[in-house]
């Protein structure tokens, strides 16, 4: 193991010590957080808004996992959080009940070393990838939001050619077009009006 586990921060949750002590043990390459109750669980969290995944047991005191997983995707700072149910509890309605919560995916006791690590790594993977094209999309809307375009009929005077707004106010027309585009204007002259204002030009 490298870098890519170096770069996350789990949260184990589980009431049981020597349970919470193996999955440290396996995940050692990892940043890790250890709770031993939902609500310490929570309180982590709260503090650690920057975790990058939870590995929760489901039959917990105080509060089970279903309710810690439903409180984990409630609270905006932590809903994109992924959370993996770590238990016994192996029936279709029990796997149900953590998918309606909003649990990320389901691994059954004894856990297997190869699974878990397996689902943990992709977990991440998919998590990692989803944060780079969010950060794609918000880096496009930015660039979106600065572009300045002009489209559409522009009222235009056919005299002194000043430009009438969206609120009916006239404007020059390089001032009109520099504030809603990225044109900028350098000025020269035209080979008619060349000849109409310096005819001496010509010879």
């Amino acid at each position: 193991m490298g870098n890519f586990e170096r770069q996350y921060k789990i949260l184990i949750v589980d009431d049981h010590p020597a349970t919470r002590k193996l999955l440290q043990n396996t995940l050692k390459d990892y940043t890790i957080l250890a709770a031993s109750n939902g609500v310490e669980a929570l309180a982590l969290l709260e503090d650690n808004p920057d975790t990058s995944l939870v590995l929760l047991d489901i039959i917990m005191p105080q509060m089970n996992g279903y309710e810690v997983c439903q409180k984990i995707k409630e609270n905006p700072a932590t809903k994109d959080i992924p959370v993996i149910f770590l238990t016994i509890m192996g029936e279709e309605a029990d796997e149900s009940l953590g998918f309606k919560a909003g649990v990320t995916d389901y691994i059954i006791k004894p856990i297997s070393r190869v699974r878990l690590l397996a689902r943990i790594k992709n977990q991440l993977k998919i998590t990692s990838q989803q944060e780079l094209l969010n950060q794609k999309n918000q880096e496009l809307q930015q660039a979106l939001d600065e572009i300045k375009v002009l489209s559409g009929i522009l009222p235009i005077c056919s005299f002194c050619k000043q430009i009438r707004g969206d609120t009916g106010e006239w404007h020059n027309l390089e001032a009109y077009i520099r504030q809603h585009s990225d044109v900028n204007f350098s000025h020269s002259v035209c080979p008619d009006c060349m000849k109409k204002h310096y005819p001496e030009m010509e010879d």
